[in-house]
């Protein structure tokens, strides 16, 4: 029962420490930046809510919030389009070919990103992607499709055979068996590999930054970035776009946490 509560305690204390910056960040948002220098950690004397709507209209929000949704929705799409396709081929490949593929895939996460920066956008340039979300869209997939291949092709074992086999003697082909048996029963494994794509991609800012320099196709937090950097004197409407920035994330949380849960536990119990 004493670990029990200690345990909450820490819980608590664990969830104080991450909570109160984006509080104080909440309530400076609404601040002038006269009363956020003189006291940071007080309750505004007045609600500036006119913070909001010129940082809306300065900052372009609607456009760039706009450019995430979709660099997000296609490229975490397509990489769980291709990371399943692939991974399915690896699962039931014989002999040692799947291993040596899978180990392929597996030494390419250790690489670390900065020391493929600069060819990446050597590469980018030579093939007109760059300003491009298309051309985000296909690196994104590049580097992601990795680790959630892994994912997939763990899942993808314990699958019985049977399975397909049955589907193929009723005259099912590679395509059908794969979309319509196999895709099916990966809802659990999909349903993480989504919302850490989904959040890894939509708080991307290092390859937005290498491969973005025109306004009009900018992400959501590069342009916090820009923003935050012309505004770096006013901090209360700086904060405001940190704010701007962290609600769609917060709204997606909320919406998949429980899809988060059964997912890691699906693939605990499959693992």
């Amino acid at each position: 029962m004493i670990r029990r509560s200690i345990g909450e305690i820490v819980a608590v204390l664990i969830a104080l420490l991450f909570l109160l910056p984006i509080l104080f960040a909440l309530l400076n948002s609404f601040k002038t930046n006269g009363e956020m220098l003189r006291s940071f950690v007080s309750w505004p004397e007045t609600w500036e809510f006119g913070n909001y709507k010129q940082v809306w209209k300065d900052m372009h929000y609607p456009r760039a919030l706009w450019n995430t949704v979709l660099v997000t929705l296609f490229g975490v799409g397509f990489t769980l389009l291709f990371s399943a396709m692939a991974a399915y081929r690896i699962s039931r490949m014989k002999g040692s070919r799947g291993f040596w593929l899978l180990m392929f895939f597996t030494l390419s996460m250790m690489v670390p990103f900065q020391t493929i920066m600069i060819p990446l956008v050597k590469l980018a340039s030579e093939l007109n992607l760059m300003n491009s979300r298309f051309g985000l869209v296909l690196m994104i997939v590049a580097l992601f499709s990795p680790f959630t291949i892994f994912l997939y092709r763990g899942f993808m074992t314990q699958l019985p055979a049977e399975l397909e086999e049955a589907a193929r003697i009723d005259g099912a082909n590679v395509y059908q068996t794969f979309f319509r048996i196999i895709v099916p029963l990966l809802l659990p494994v999909t349903a993480t590999a989504a919302v850490l794509n989904v959040l890894w991609v939509w708080n991307d800012f290092i390859l937005s930054f290498l491969m973005l320099q025109r306004e009009n196709v900018m992400t959501l937090q590069l342009t916090v970035y820009r923003y935050f950097g012309t505004y770096s004197q006013q901090w209360n409407l700086a904060l405001v776009s940190l704010i701007l920035a962290a609600i769609p994330v917060l709204i997606i949380y909320l919406m998949l946490q429980k899809y988060i849960i059964k997912g890691v536990a699906a693939g605990a119990v499959k693992g």
